[in-house]
Parts: C-alpha cells; sequence; structure tokens
C-alpha cells in the first residue's frame, strides 16, 4: 500500500511539474512572437541614467502627476519611481503575459501604480503628463504621431535608444553608443 500511494505521488508531482512547464514555456511564446517590441531589459548603465533624469523632474513637479510607461516591461523603472515618488500616479502598459505577471506581482503593495496587460495605442494619453518608452525603431513613427496628437501641451517624453520620427529631441543624452542613448521630448 505503501508502495502504491508513493507511486501515485510521484505521477501527481511530475503531473504539476510539466503543467506548470508547459505554462511557462506558453508564456514565452506569448510574449515572444507578436509584432510589438519584445521585452528587452536596457542596461543598468541606460536604466540609472534615466530614473536618475526623471527622478530631477519629478522631484520639481507638482503632486498628481501621472506617468506612463508605454511597454512597462518588467516594471524596472516604474517601480522604483513609484516607491519614489508616492504623491504621483504610475501606469504600466505590456502587452506581452510574462513580463506583465511579473512586473504586477514586483508592485503588488504599491498603491501608486497599476499595470496594465493591453495595446497601449488603444490607451488615452490625454491626461498623462510624461511618457516613458523603450520601444524598437519600426514602432517610432507611429508612437510618435500618438504622443503628440493626445499628450496635453507640456507634458516630457523620455525614450531609451531610439528617437521619435520626425521631432527634434530637447536632450539627448549618449553613454557612449546608440544603445546607450536616451531622449528628451516636450510636447
Amino acid at each position: 500500500m505503501k508502495l502504491f500511494l508513493g507511486s501515485l505521488f510521484l505521477i501527481a508531482v511530475m503531473i504539476i511539474t510539466v503543467g506548470i512547464s508547459a505554462m511557462g514555456i506558453y508564456l514565452l511564446l506569448s510574449s515572444s512572437f507578436q509584432k510589438y517590441a519584445p521585452p528587452v531589459r536596457s542596461s543598468g548603465r541606460l536604466k540609472n541614467a534615466i530614473l536618475a533624469e526623471i527622478s530631477k523632474y519629478l522631484e520639481k513637479a507638482p503632486s498628481g502627476q501621472k506617468i506612463v510607461d508605454l511597454g512597462s516591461g518588467w516594471g524596472t523603472l516604474l517601480i522604483p519611481l513609484s516607491k519614489k515618488f508616492p504623491q504621483h500616479e504610475f501606469v504600466g502598459i505590456e502587452r506581452a503575459m510574462t513580463p506583465y505577471f511579473i512586473s504586477r506581482f514586483r508592485a503588488r503593495k504599491t498603491e501608486n501604480l497599476t499595470f496594465l496587460k493591453d495595446d497601449f495605442f488603444a490607451y488615452d494619453l490625454g491626461d498623462t503628463n510624461v511618457v516613458i518608452m523603450f520601444l524598437i525603431g519600426f514602432m517610432m513613427p507611429k508612437v510618435t504621431k500618438k504622443c503628440f496628437e493626445e499628450l496635453p501641451k507640456g507634458a516630457k517624453i523620455y525614450v531609451s535608444r531610439f528617437s521619435l520620427t520626425g521631432v527634434e529631441a530637447e536632450t539627448v543624452v549618449s553613454l557612449g553608443s546608440k544603445m546607450e542613448t536616451y531622449y528628451i521630448y516636450n510636447v
């Protein structure tokens, strides 16, 4: 009898393990094979430089600013910013399932931060003060149009690696290479 119960337990563990593995593979594939930017982490140096730049702005900004990260990925920018600036509202929009769930889990105790699993092109930026993005080149013409049609006058845009299309940046900061460059725009 003990041998039978031990075998049943082992089979149950194997079924659960296979199920979790299959779900993990599904989540990875569903977030990688899409027509949007894949979730890619920026370099630590670039991330820290952008965090410092946005922090300088938010330290002087009036309370109640709304900061939206288009393609928020793993939440590596919004989570530290939301903890440092509880007087502001932060929204991350991520289409890929895996980074969305991970960022939601990481931010579960942060009250001023919301992550949405959505297509950011469907999100209205009309009441947004700051936009952050780390996307890929082919998306920039459509994103540029969206930002300059929807954002209110005076809004700031922080773009990592790829510049907006047809618009001159107020500030361009290079940390040594194109892959470690960010751009700041005023609407």
